[in-house]
């Protein structure tokens, strides 16, 4: 209004004296500046969704003092916030053809005198003494049997030296000399045997090589897990190296706040671990501005047959694209199956493939128990071991592995009511507890841990003696990870897996894990497995299946975007067009969602009106137009029946067959009604109150506020008074996922009667739309109240 009034000000003296413009001939320059200030105001496009003043104060204040999106500002929540405004976060291809990337070392290994004067005979010898070790591909370098045989500097053996690491382990003897020389490499190991530094210490030599890492700079050493437990325990073995080499590490994962990730991004890191979908949010973040991949050389997939099973492929796949086709890559896991080696060798350049110890093998320190035994005699047998563990060793630790979260908590429930302390880890819990969870667990405050396999990768606790397996594995190379955590660096540990009599599928492989580990099988797991085996010879069982082939992380995509929108909101400063856009598609979208709902719903009675109707199509409403095209919907939709009247001609009472005639008839005619709530189920419209017509709308799967919203007195009470008809709640709430049984009562419905079949389908229309308006505010409000967790992500 202020500047209406100027402009409205300056132009009045015109209108009162004709000569003015001649006598204002020369008009003063700052005059001249603000009236073109003041249209250029008047001109600029109102932002949509304000009212008037709130659409002032954001133009004086957003040209100086809003978000930067151009630069990289020093707030870390703008960053996130320029990532939210793109429509979806996805990494460009990069054309390697037309950057310049500086060039590296790879080879930083010259074989000791020592080593070099082994013979063929010796370097077989020796590999078949360090667990067997078997060696793939071209130019395979001789395994070492000391740390001065490296080639690393003083910093990193005085490191080593401190950690007590007398020796190199298997895998370490022959993957550390083939990575030093720059070589990729396959790394197939059983667990506990120390890959994380196998790949680890030659990064950091392969860093210091290279010049030091400046703000805003991407990474040198990229290492990607599967799970975010991994990464954190990857980064914390680095952490006593890095601190004596002087580089910087970042743990990049989801369920952490991510701004504090890109507050360290900025300031710069040689080294990031990471798991595959925070990376590519932090790429895609301010249009790629916040870290980059143009200076990563070395690359790291740790448990990479985990990751492709988890669906990651695609994104590792966008990652690796977008990284220098020089690089060193190198893959590590406990197991390799032959599945993933074709995907895996797509990412590598004439690898060397390292096997110790055979595929999928238990590590020959742990004792091997698999009993079985029906469902209601686990958690007993689960106290008896938890009570003999602990009674001879009372600093030993426990690790009990569940397949379902639920039981992750009831166990964790029964555990404290007898007394042990113990604490539960899954997904349903959020980031932070789980994190504090592991320490307290790897302290040794709390001695149990119930856990699904979320904690089965990398998880290393000292003192740990007992794994329980409540839940059976479902493949083989589960249940070397759940076995593994125990017996790790030499120790000795027991895991017990609970069979129930009929999980006979999951036998054979069971048989095979213990075969392959040189332990003795069972005599009821044989027959288990020699049972299966006959049923999949003559066709009545499958196979169980080997747990990967994953298909993408499709299922993923709508919680990512529904994520995205949920931060959108959380930024959202008033001056967002393309995310009002966004947000109309969004609503559009719901809308459409709610109106085949509402349609279905009460479609069930115009469906069974007429034979001739079923076959005609309505067309489907676009977004724009839904509440109009919802109405025309159902106006066409809500077939109103006759209610049925007694013929004139009703056979005397006293005739039998004449009377079972008509209640056969009867029964026939109303289990081919249309409008039945369910087949088979008459329309209840027998009451004092019954009328001429009458249909019904199921209201059962609806949400409860939509439910509330035709049900209330209030809105009903409107209703009758302006339609004059009967509306009766009928039948019974069924939960999602309850089937209704044939001799059960009809899933709950609204039953409109009336004189008139106008009245009838003006009530329905008035139902439907209460439906429809209850249906769109609780989807609203359940977007605007995002996870029910404690924490977010900001």
């Amino acid at each position: 209004m202020a500047d209406a009034e100027i402009a409205m000000s300056s132009a009045q003296p015109a209108q009162d004296d004709p000569g003015a413009m001649e006598v204002d001939e020369e008009i003063d320059p700052l005059d001249a500046f603000m009236n073109d200030l003041d249209q250029s105001i008047e001109r600029r496009p109102r932002p949509r969704g304000l009212g008037q003043r709130s659409n002032r104060e954001p133009q004086l204040f957003d040209e100086d003092d809003g978000p930067d999106l151009d630069a990289v500002g020093d707030n870390p929540e703008d960053l996130l916030r320029g990532g939210g405004k793109r429509s979806k976060k996805e990494i460009q291809p990069v054309d390697h053809s037309k950057v310049e990337y500086e060039d590296f070392e790879k080879n930083f290994y010259r074989e000791s005198a020592e080593v070099s004067e082994m013979s063929a005979e010796e370097v077989t010898t020796l590999r078949s003494e360090l667990d067997n070790i078997t060696v793939r591909g071209l130019d395979q370098p001789k395994p070492i049997t000391k740390w001065s045989q490296c080639g690393f500097g003083a910093q990193i053996l005085d490191v080593i030296k401190a950690n007590k690491f007398e020796a190199p382990t298997s895998i370490q003897s022959q993957a550390l000399p083939a990575i030093m020389s720059g070589r990729d490499t396959i790394g197939i190991a059983k667990t506990g045997s120390g890959k994380t530094l196998a790949f680890t210490l030659p990064m950091f030599r392969h860093i210091k090589d290279q010049r030091p890492v400046a703000n805003l700079e991407g990474p040198i050493g990229l290492i990607m897990a599967p799970t975010r437990e991994l990464a954190v325990q990857i980064h914390r073995e680095c952490k006593p190296y890095l601190k004596a080499l002087n580089l910087r590490g970042v743990c990049a994962y989801g369920g952490a706040p991510i701004k504090d990730q890109i507050a360290e991004l900025k300031r710069g890191a040689e080294v990031v671990v990471c798991t595959p979908g925070r990376l590519i949010d932090l790429l895609a973040a301010n249009q790629g501005r916040v870290t980059n991949l143009r200076r990563v050389t070395y690359v790291v997939l740790d448990e990479a047959d985990r990751m492709f099973d988890m669906g990651f492929e695609p994104q590792i796949q966008r990652i690796l694209g977008n990284i220098r086709p020089d690089r060193q890559t190198v893959l590590f896991s406990a197991t390799f199956p032959k599945k993933m080696e074709s995907l895996a060798r797509k990412a590598l350049t004439r690898p060397i493939e390292i096997l110790v110890g055979g595929r999928s093998v238990v590590a020959a320190e742990i004792t091997q128990m698999i009993e079985v035994r029906p469902e209601e005699t686990k958690f007993r047998r689960v106290l008896e071991l938890l009570g003999n563990l602990h009674e001879a060793d009372e600093d030993a630790r426990s690790l009990i592995f569940v397949e379902r979260q639920e039981t992750a908590d009831q166990i964790f429930k029964e555990l404290h009511k007898k007394g042990y302390t113990s604490v539960s880890v899954h997904g349903g819990r959020e980031q932070i507890d789980r994190d504090q969870a592991i320490l307290d667990f790897k302290a040794g405050a709390i001695p149990i841990m119930v856990a699904t396999s979320v904690a089965a990768r990398g998880l290393d606790v000292k003192q740990l003696k007992l794994v329980i397996n409540f839940d059976c594995p479902n493949h083989g190379e589960d249940y070397v990870h759940r076995a593994g955590r125990t017996g790790r660096a030499g120790n000795t540990g027991t895991a017990v897996t609970f069979l129930a009599p009929e999980q006979e599928h999951f036998a054979p492989f069971l048989v095979r894990c213990l075969e392959d580990s040189k332990q003795e099988v069972p005599e009821a797991l044989q027959q288990m497995a020699a049972s299966h085996k006959k049923k999949v010879q003559s066709g009545q069982a499958s196979k169980a299946g080997s747990g990967f082939g994953g298909h993408g992380i499709e299922k993923l995509d709508a919680a990512r975007a529904a994520e995205r929108a949920r931060e959108k909101n959380l930024y959202k400063t008033g001056d967002e067009p393309e995310e009002e856009d966004d947000g109309k598609k969004d609503k559009d979208k719901k809308e459409s969602a709610v109106e085949k709902l509402v349609a279905k719903a009460a479609g069930k009675v115009t469906e069974r009106d007429a034979q001739a109707e079923q076959s005609e199509e309505k067309p489907k409403p676009t977004g724009d137009t839904m509440r109009s095209d919802l109405a025309a919907h159902l106006s066409n939709a809500l077939k109103v029946q006759k209610t049925e009247t007694p013929a004139a001609n009703t056979p005397a009472l006293n005739d039998p067959v004449a009377k079972a005639a008509a209640a056969a008839a009867a029964i026939n005619g109303r289990l081919g009604t249309k409008g039945a709530s369910r087949p088979g189920a008459p329309i209840d419209n027998r009451g004092p109150d019954a009328g001429a017509f009458h249909s019904t709308l199921e209201i059962n799967d609806f949400p409860q506020k939509a439910r509330w919203a035709v049900t209330n007195r209030t809105n009903v009470a409107k209703i009758l008074e302006a339609t004059g008809t009967s509306i009766t709640s009928k039948g019974e709430y069924y939960p999602p996922g309850k089937e209704v049984g044939p001799n059960d009562p009809p899933k709950l419905y609204i039953l409109v009667e009336g004189d008139t079949e106008i009245a009838v389908q003006s009530a329905m229309r008035d139902l439907s739309r209460h439906l429809t308006d209850g249906t769109l505010q609780a989807q609203e409000a359940e977007a605007r109240s995002g996870g029910g967790g404690r924490y977010k992500v900001i």
